[in-house]
């Protein structure tokens, strides 16, 4: 079964005019993630706003290359 991930916080920062959301992972509440998501984001779009924060995520990874940093 695929891990859920839990919104546990959503932040205002009221003078860099940015919103935040935090998660955990169900099945390991030590992994934790922060994305951004829409300044003012509400209560009532914060399950919406994460999931597109997720995908847009998840899609920046799709599309990156992995690399060594030169020795």
């Amino acid at each position: 079964m695929a891990s859920k991930l839990v919104v546990t916080h959503l932040s205002h920062d009221l003078q860099a005019k940015k919103s935040f959301v935090s998660f955990v992972w169900s099945d390991d509440p030590t992994k934790r993630l922060g994305l951004e998501v829409p300044f003012g984001t509400s209560l009532d779009d914060v399950e919406a706003e994460a999931a597109k924060a997720v995908g847009s995520l998840a899609a920046e990874l799709k599309d990156s290359e992995l690399v060594l940093p030169p020795d």
